[in-house]
């Protein structure tokens, strides 16, 4: 038999991207370690001027229109996929940026550090693209295993990165074998694994595909932290450093959904009457879980970690729609939670970099110490609450009308109760800010790549509030292969 691989300049065009950052994970380990004097802000610096490369490319692609398949349609890259490479990459750089002050102050201070942060991007890279559940389940176990190693970076600083990491890694790991099994009675009832082909062929509703779905479904909730399957959240959030928990919150979240939006819109479409009740479960559960619990939260690491699955069930509202509308509202709501997640983590990671702690109550006072950072987080949080006029009021108003549109009305009433539960524990933490009484009054400096983070994040919250239209056009765009699958 014989093999002949052809591979084009337009096929390497396709994964221009991945291929930059594969070379740049290179050129940084190369430089670590066959230079190991050079310094580390070096390598740091290294890493961001390679990201904005890589997400000028990445621009430069989506305004051109590149598109095609690669692989026997095992890799795709289309408008949609490129939302999410953008969104990975933004997040990726913002921590990177994020981190540059936080790991000087480790004794691990090590260029494989950059190197892990990469290679999870890579992997979310992949994930944004695949085009089967191979490649969903292979690409998804490459940018988990970057996560294995950092959140557990602080083992000798810190017992509780340990225990994270392990939880983490046993936990994912369990919920990988779920998946596999779920992936092969998929293909046992339908003979293919492509989703296009799945869908393509239509398949009979049996009680092994049926099973296999389930199965696929508690891996993807496992990864975008929804309720029931969010138990690994809290305490690997609270243990990580905190520029990776600010990493997990967002960007693996982003590439899962964009396999879930996948999955549900175009291969299982159909069955839509089946799913959506599932969907609606774990929206109402995520949303109604994750505030309530909450409150009682002292940490704001934890506090976030429980927002954050409250803040996944608001997004599977729009997935619950099932509509172009509701992938509409996917899409734009996780740029809201990006930039307002993430600028939270940058005044926690500034904090605790002072202080050395996370807890709410040492938040006291923090508008005498530093206006910028009160002010900062009194935005974010208020966006995370649904305030208007910034940009998670327009993302929570866009899933709350893809839903109407559907007629889930029980669902966006929970949604609107559970915005006054959050609105009690984000108060909480302004009231700190503003009201309390400082226990400790030393001002609290911020570097400059601190303050580009704190300014861009900022920025990002108010302008997507005010002037969303741009990128709700970007989203509606971004999701144009919906549009003769399912509904307006």
């Amino acid at each position: 038999m014989e093999f002949t691989l052809s591979i084009t300049a337009a096929d390497l065009l396709l994964m221009l991207p991945e291929l930059l950052l594969t070379g740049l994970v290179c050129l940084v380990l190369v430089l670590d370690f066959s230079f190991p004097k050079i310094g580390k802000g070096v390598l740091a610096w290294l890493t961001v001027a390679g990201f904005v490369g890589i997400l000028a490319s990445l621009v430069w692609m989506f305004a051109a229109g590149v598109q095609g398949t690669l692989f026997n349609n095992m890799f795709v890259l289309d408008a949609f996929a490129m939302f999410f490479k953008i969104v990975v990459v933004v997040a990726t750089l913002l921590v990177l940026l994020a981190s540059l002050d936080y790991i000087k102050r480790i004794y691990l201070f090590r260029g494989e550090y950059y190197v892990m942060v990469m290679l999870a991007s890579l992997g979310m890279l992949f994930m944004a693209s695949a085009n089967d559940l191979l490649s969903m389940f292979i690409t998804i176990e490459f940018a988990t295993f970057g996560f294995y190693i950092l959140v557990a970076y602080l083992r000798e600083d810190d017992l509780r990165s340990s225990e994270a990491g392990l939880k983490f890694f046993v936990l994912s790991v369990f919920t990988a074998a779920i998946m596999v099994f779920g992936i092969s009675l998929i293909y046992g009832e339908t003979g293919t694994i492509v989703f296009p082909e799945l869908a393509a062929s239509r398949p009979v509703l049996t009680g092994g595909l049926v099973i296999g779905f389930l199965c696929v479904l508690v891996g993807l909730g496992f990864k975008i932290g929804a309720a029931p399957f969010h138990n690994w959240i809290p305490d690997i959030y609270q243990g990580a450093p905190t520029p990776i928990t600010a990493y997990l919150s967002i960007a693996p979240k982003a590439a899962a959904f964009a396999i879930v939006l996948r999955i549900f819109f175009s291969t299982f479409g159909e069955f839509k009457p089946e799913w959506v009740w599932l969907v609606i479960g774990m929206a109402a559960l995520s949303m109604t879980y994750g505030n309530i619990v909450a409150i009682a939260q002292t940490d704001i690491k934890r506090l976030l970690a429980y927002s954050g699955i409250a803040q996944i069930g608001n997004i599977l509202i729009g997935l619950a729609a099932g509509t172009k509308m509701g992938g509409d509202s996917v899409l734009f709501y996780l740029l809201t939670y990006l930039v307002a997640n993430l600028g939270a983590f940058a005044i926690v990671i500034i904090f605790s970099n002072l202080t050395g702690s996370d807890r709410i109550e040492d938040y006291s006072g923090l508008g005498r110490r530093s206006p910028l950072l009160a002010a900062a987080m009194l935005v974010f949080l208020l966006s995370l609450a649904g305030v208007p006029p910034l940009a998670g009021f327009i993302g929570k108003i866009y899933v709350f009308a893809a839903a109407m549109r559907e007629g889930l009305v029980t669902l966006v009433i929970i949604g609107l109760i559970n915005i006054v539960i959050s609105m009690y524990y984000y108060l909480v933490i302004v009231k700190k800010i503003y009201i309390s009484e400082p226990t400790d009054r030393r001002p609290i400096p911020v570097s400059g790549p601190m303050k580009a983070v704190v300014f861009a994040t900022v920025a990002g919250t108010v302008v997507i509030g005010v002037y969303p239209k741009p990128f709700i056009e970007w989203a509606v765009a971004s999701t144009s292969l919906f549009s003769h699958l399912i509904g307006p």
